[in-house]
């Protein structure tokens, strides 16, 4: 980012340069042998005998996983289990335009 300041005195333009650095943590699917960017977490609940599936959750989080597409399609629940999937349950459509 560069800042330009004029002062009055000498009507000379000073640049102030900072610079700030991002660090973007890039998280895998959690299956041993998958090398996939993760799109979903999966996380249980074994008191409630239901396991849910989430969009990634914008923090790891130790006792969920991590999946990538192919694996998410391919999740089934224990028998006995329910399985919720609340991916893009509170998407917001906002129109580009107005309707009429």
């Amino acid at each position: 980012m560069v800042i330009a300041r004029r002062t009055r005195a000498s009507k000379s333009t000073v640049a102030v340069v900072s610079s700030i650095k991002v660090l973007v943590m890039v998280r895998r699917c959690s299956r041993c042998t998958c090398n996939e960017l993760a799109s979903i977490t999966l996380t249980y609940q074994y008191s409630r005998a239901l396991v849910w599936i989430d969009d990634l959750t914008a923090e790891r989080d130790p006792h969920a996983y991590d999946l990538c597409d192919r694996h998410g399609v391919r999740i089934t629940a224990p028998s006995g289990w329910r399985l919720e999937d609340r991916r893009n349950r509170f998407r917001v459509v906002m129109p580009n335009r107005l309707a009429g």
